[in-house]
């Protein structure tokens, strides 16, 4: 009899401890697919990062053309800013959906030729930085 009620009490914790992990599992999963990052191997192409760049200005037009937001010049202002951009700058905007933040001078000059209908998208590429070595 003790043996029968051992060996219920097995099958009920594995049961148990089954659903727990699965249910862990599970959730894991959804979390990763909810983020706003994306896996690393993601297209971190200038072309990505123009596409990424223009549709975070289309959904924020105070930051950048105001009431003038337009994806005319969101699209220039994308162009501009990913020929600007290094390897390493590229992935960040395709990964965090961010645009880095260290030379927003440049940025401003973007900004203002194409504000002023000017095209950041011609055939010459602009000079890319070299990526930071870390020490």
């Amino acid at each position: 009899m003790k043996a029968g009620v051992f060996r219920r009490g097995t099958i009920v914790a594995l049961m148990l401890t089954a659903g727990v992990l699965g249910g862990c599992a599970e959730h894991t999963n959804a979390k990763q697919a909810a983020g706003a990052q994306t896996p690393a191997a993601a297209d971190a192409s200038p072309g990505a990062a123009k596409t990424r760049i223009a549709k975070i200005c289309m959904s924020d037009p105070e930051r950048f053309f105001g009431s003038a937001n337009s994806p005319a010049r969101c699209g220039c202002y994308g162009a501009g800013v990913a020929k600007t951009l290094n390897k390493d700058e590229l992935s960040y905007v395709v990964t965090y959906n961010e645009i880095p933040s260290l030379a927003s001078n440049e940025y401003d000059n973007i900004k203002s030729r194409c504000m002023g209908g000017g095209a950041a998208d011609d055939d010459k590429p602009a000079p890319k930085k070299k990526a930071a070595k870390s020490s």
